[in-house]
């Protein structure tokens, strides 16, 4: 977006560059073209092609040789992944996934989304560990292939999950989910407020929720067994704790 007028004259350039960036991580997959950072920036051409220009020389952006968008660059990558050995997502959520853990006594999970996929940050469990969930963290998954992964996509548009859908049909047809299930179980999460999902004989309740620039999951895990009731309120629980934070 254009700065506001209200906006200190030295940082507006800081804050059309960090508003291209944003552009660029959330059009990661397809890229962009000038024109639609022109557009969605507000920024003359000008500006916006001497940005993009500069965010390109630095890495922090890469323009595609075939259809000639623009995307995040490997220095963007990198500064990223600089954060996980100290991820500052778990250390904001952790007290939150603590008082999960100690209220439902199961594993809780959480998940952010990774372009199409998910991704397992972090674990938290109340004695006795349990190796089989131990091991699931640092997993990827598809989006809408785990119970973080379809809280989170739960969070697109019906259009970009069509389109997600379609750019990974055959991952989806092994798994026996055609577009129509996907969108059925994405439904059913927006009118309870958390996923439900089973299968493989296990069961898990997951919530998404806004996090600065993306969508964030914490989730729990457990067998079959588990009464429907049960899940039903453990996914309650789990939007209550988030929401209690969100306000605190």
């Amino acid at each position: 977006m254009a700065p506001s007028s209200s906006t200190p004259a030295g940082v507006q350039s800081l804050e059309r560059v960090f508003s291209i960036l944003a552009l660029l991580a959330d059009h990661h997959v397809n890229g962009m073209s000038l024109r639609q950072l022109v557009e969605l920036t507000g920024l003359s051409r000008a500006t916006a092609q001497r940005m993009i220009s500069f965010l390109v020389q630095r890495d922090y952006a890469e323009q595609d040789p075939r259809t000639r968008n623009f995307r995040l660059g490997t220095a963007a990558m990198f500064l990223g992944l600089r954060t996980m050995s100290r991820p500052p997502l778990v250390q904001a959520y952790l007290p939150t996934m603590l008082r999960l853990a100690r209220r439902s006594g199961e594993g809780v999970f959480l998940v952010i989304g990774i372009g199409d996929y998910s991704y397992n940050l972090h674990l938290e469990q109340v004695p006795p560990q349990n190796p089989d969930l131990t091991s699931l963290v640092g997993q990827t998954r598809l989006l809408g292939l785990g119970i973080g992964s379809l809280s989170l996509l739960s969070t697109m548009t019906n259009a970009e999950i069509r389109q997600h859908h379609e750019r990974h049909a055959a991952e989806y047809h092994s798994h026996g989910l055609t577009i129509a299930r996907v969108l059925t179980g994405v439904e059913r999460s927006r009118q309870l407020g958390y996923t439900l999902a089973a299968g493989f004989g296990v069961a898990g309740v997951g919530h998404a929720f806004a996090v600065p620039s993306g969508f964030a999951a914490i989730s729990m895990v457990f067998p079959t067994r588990m009464p429907l009731s049960r899940r039903h309120e453990l996914g309650s629980l789990i939007v209550e704790e988030v929401n209690s934070q969100a306000t605190s």
